[in-house]
């Protein structure tokens, strides 16, 4: 670490000091102040963490605490911003206000969509994992499309950075990108040929732009889709919920590759988020059975959020 890193981060962490201790607040603040010294204070980290980002229009922030939740079942130090401080001050004042890893440690960190080439400028990640990209969050970026390309300008600094991503959500199998993709979603057997609402986001195909159809239709554009008319269809999925056995308004019971699982948050859009944890897991070679035991782990941090949270 660079003298000048050192300075920003001893600002960083004093001014982070003050504000949590008096006025219980500190999330973006410290890292506004640490930039301000150091623009380029994240290389610092570089060597220090293993970096996974997670990034989408819905569900980031669940998705971020189940997967620091199964992280910790297997890895002794693992690095988050739970205040969902997601933007750049916010990602710097978690990496300046953590102690030192006495080994490598690993950090699951909530990015924004806009915020993700800003992280990964200074830090390549392991991994990305995308939740969904939905049209309710168009006041902030525009169109999903654009919102994509955002994130993408990130991405293209991590060729090698596996990518793990909704694979019911057609967009993310939309442009070749050179990472390893790793996709999960429902499973589905059915042969069926159905048709969304005429209301539901994102029903033309983003190769010919005719109407997609479904063999399944899950939640919202999510699901088993395919275009009638040039082909373009779900990729295969690594890893897929394979049975809903039950859904209650503060719980699931589902089986993900046909072992069960028990959620304390009800709602099919959060057996995504869990699905992505669980899938991030997998990739991060934590058995089954740990990640089983943190999704059941501690009952109480879990609170079901709107279908749009994020």
């Amino acid at each position: 670490m660079t003298l000048r890193s050192s300075i920003a981060r001893a600002a960083g962490k004093s001014s982070y000091w003050v504000l949590n201790k008096f006025f219980n607040g500190g999330s973006s603040f410290p890292g506004r102040i640490t930039t301000k010294i150091d623009p380029q204070i994240l290389t610092s980290f570089a060597n220090q963490y293993d970096v996974v980002i997670v990034t989408g229009t819905n569900g980031k922030t669940l998705t971020t605490a189940l997967s620091v939740r199964v992280a910790r079942e297997q890895y002794e130090q693992v690095l988050t911003n739970p205040t969902g401080s997601n933007m750049t001050q916010g990602i710097v004042t978690t990496f300046v206000t953590a102690p030192t890893p006495k080994h490598k440690g690993l950090a699951i960190l909530e990015v924004d969509e806009a915020y993700v080439v800003q992280i990964t400028k200074q830090i390549t990640p392991i991994a990305f994992v995308f939740t969904n990209l939905f049209r309710d969050q168009m006041d902030r970026y525009g169109e999903i499309y654009t919102t994509y390309d955002k994130i993408l300008r990130g991405v293209k600094l991590a060729p090698n950075a596996t990518i793990i991503a909704n694979g019911d959500a057609q967009i993310f199998n939309s442009k070749e990108l050179p990472n390893p993709i790793i996709y999960f979603g429902f499973g589905n057997d059915n042969p069926a040929d159905l048709k969304a609402p005429a209301n539901t986001d994102s029903l033309l195909c983003t190769k010919c732009q005719h109407i997609l159809h479904y063999h399944k239709l899950i939640y919202a554009n999510l699901g088993d889709y395919f275009c009638p008319n040039c082909g373009f269809h779900r990729p295969a999925l690594t890893y897929q919920v394979t049975a809903v056995n039950q859904l209650t308004p503060t719980s699931s019971d589902i089986e993900i590759d046909g072992y069960p699982f028990h959620l304390e948050i009800g709602g099919v859009y959060n057996i995504y988020n869990a699905l992505a944890a669980y899938a991030l897991g997998r990739f991060l070679k934590i058995p089954v059975a740990k990640i089983q035991h943190a999704f059941t782990s501690d009952k109480k941090s879990l609170r079901a959020p709107r279908s749009n949270s994020s």
